[in-house]
């Protein structure tokens, strides 16, 4: 299977290709994809068949096949999907000059919101950092490329400084949702440099949840409240050490 096109009417189709050995969104963007909901849509191929019926035996307009509902592409083979029979709730299907009955599929990966395929990450996997531009502080590669530094601030430790990088690195949404057509330039800018090009986001709420949108890909991703302390702000610093009670100990010792 290289190839899979999700064709809803009055929608953009959505087509997918297997680039490298990886499934990628080719349109109505191209963008990485969740392995997890991708595999839904390679599992069509292995749907279990539990009826099998000729096209003599059917009215295509009553199953909602003429028009369908939707099609699905797998390489070259067609599946067009219809209404679901009210007792077992399976799903018709029309390949060929035959019509299926199947266990409904997941629906999500099968809409004509292309969001849910968009891979939940924030960034590539492996990408090369180079600098991170959030409201209030920029983290960037030092001039000699060892290590990392917070422009406007001296003396910040190796270790916060990485975490804040890390933090950005595995940043993952909860969950993807397609960016509001109107959102328009709306949002605080974040700006990712990394190797191979730029990456710009949008802030869109901290609260109750952290939204960022990336308008390139037209997606709106949702994360953790928690996310907010760890994407837009340096890590606190390791508490100090607690002071030394050996002296107060010496001195009851002295009097005793």
């Amino acid at each position: 299977l290289k190839t899979i096109t999700i064709a809803h009417p009055d929608a953009p189709v959505i087509k997918l290709e297997k680039q490298d050995g990886e499934w990628r969104l080719v349109e109505p963007v191209k963008a990485p994809t969740d392995p997890f909901e991708v595999s839904s849509l390679v599992g069509l191929a292995k749907l279990e068949v539990k009826r099998s019926l000729p096209l003599t035996e059917v009215s295509l307009a009553e199953l909602k096949l003429d028009p369908p509902r939707y099609t699905v592409t797998l390489n070259d083979q067609v599946l067009a999907f219809g209404d679901s029979e009210p007792l077992e709730y399976r799903r018709y299907i029309k390949t060929g000059d035959r019509v299926a009955l199947v266990s409904d599929p997941p629906s999500a990966a099968l809409d004509a919101d292309y969001s849910d395929l968009v891979a939940k990450e924030l960034l590539p996997k492996n990408a090369e950092i180079r600098r991170i531009e959030v409201p209030g502080l920029t983290v960037r590669r030092s001039d000699d490329g060892a290590s990392w530094v917070a422009e406007g601030q001296a003396d910040v430790a190796a270790e916060r400084l990485q975490r804040f990088v890390d933090a950005w690195k595995n940043a993952r949404a909860m969950w993807n949702a397609r960016r509001p057509s109107d959102a328009g330039d709306s949002g605080e800018v974040v700006k990712l440099t990394l190797a191979d090009g730029d990456v710009l986001l949008r802030i869109v709420a901290r609260d109750p949840q952290l939204q960022i949108d990336r308008p390139d890909y037209g997606v709106r991703y949702t994360l953790s409240k928690t996310d907010v302390d760890k994407l837009l702000k340096l890590p606190d610093p390791p508490p100090a050490p607690a002071a030394s009670e050996s002296k107060p100990q010496a001195e009851s010792e002295k009097k005793d």
